[in-house]
């Protein structure tokens, strides 16, 4: 498949600082691709890159054939930008805010009339389109965030955590919008903190941390190779902390977390349930449960990054 986005050897450095480390990366058109990473890890700044906002310090990013640096111009007209912090402005309403960002892109009026009624359909926001934007609810001012990055029909849209303070069903919403977007053929490159969101809605992901690539492949196929098991036990008095602590000397076990129920132990393919009830016994717990499942995607990437997510 044809890839939109290619990133070859991008490197950036921040005076002695270096944020990205040689990154070479492909996203094939059409996709809605996942970056991952705890923070720190690179993913702002490939973005600040990617969205024209930073220079690489070498190599190079190339947007539908258009290098970010020399053709910054050409890439800003075929991309969208959905930043944490809301872009429209609070007094003007939903119409006013899409006619002002159609006009920055010189689209004439009578387009922009259409193009605004397409994308308020889209992003079911046709009920607000004569409402003041301060006063939408935080799920519909994503949505209006969304929309003011559609009006000049970009190739690419890029969201930056869009689901940062939604509620559940506001989250659920938001996901519906972005297939929504992606069938009508937009590339969508989003980056997360929430892990059930990464699985949900992408094609293919990415793990980066310390600005390096980690992981890639489809949620599926990294959650297949994981070839872990994750046993989640909980037990009394529960002092989770010491049998934390006795359980890291096992070498079978890859990581262990303290959850809201109890342990989290994610292992290798062996499984050494002896072991680990002694670990218990001896520090004087009763187990309660013990549960066994196959890896999700946050135990992926507890263990690609080296770190819990939090």
């Amino acid at each position: 498949m044809e890839q939109i986005i290619e990133i070859r050897s991008l490197s950036k450095n921040y005076g002695d600082f270096q944020a990205l480390f040689d990154v070479s990366l492909g996203i094939e058109k059409g996709t809605i691709f996942g970056l991952l990473g705890p923070n720190g890890a690179g993913k702002s700044t490939l973005i600040r890159v990617l969205s024209c906002q930073s220079r690489p310090t070498s190599g190079h990013a190339i947007i539908a054939g258009l290098d970010v640096v020399s053709r910054k111009k050409d890439v800003l007209s075929i991309i969208g930008v959905v930043p944490q912090e809301n872009s429209f402005y609070d007094d003007l309403t939903v119409n006013e805010n899409l006619a002002y960002f159609g006009s920055l892109y010189r689209i004439p009026g009578s387009e922009i009339k259409k193009r605004n009624s397409n994308i308020l359909s889209m992003l079911r926001l046709v009920e607000k389109t004569n409402s003041r934007a301060g006063t939408l609810s935080g799920g519909m001012k994503t949505r209006l965030n969304i929309a003011c990055a559609l009006v000049h029909k970009p190739r690419v849209l890029i969201l930056d955590e869009p689901s940062v303070g939604l509620d559940p069903v506001s989250r659920q919403a938001l996901w519906d919008t972005i297939r929504e977007v992606n069938r009508e053929g937009t590339t969508i490159l989003i980056t997360t903190h929430y892990m059930q969101e990464a699985d949900a809605l992408c094609d293919r992901i990415l793990i980066m941390n310390r600005g390096k690539i980690v992981v890639q492949g489809r949620p599926g196929e990294l959650k297949d190779a994981a070839g872990e098991k994750v046993l989640s036990i909980t037990s009394s008095p529960g002092n989770y902390g010491i049998i934390k602590s006795g359980l890291e000397s096992i070498k079978a076990i890859r990581s262990c977390i303290i959850s809201d129920t109890g342990l989290k132990i994610t292992l290798g393919e062996e499984i050494p349930v002896h072991d680990i009830f002694e670990v218990f016994q001896t520090h004087g717990e009763k187990i309660l449960g013990v549960e066994s499942s196959n890896p999700s995607l946050e135990d992926v990437f507890i263990h690609a990054a080296g770190e819990a997510w939090h």
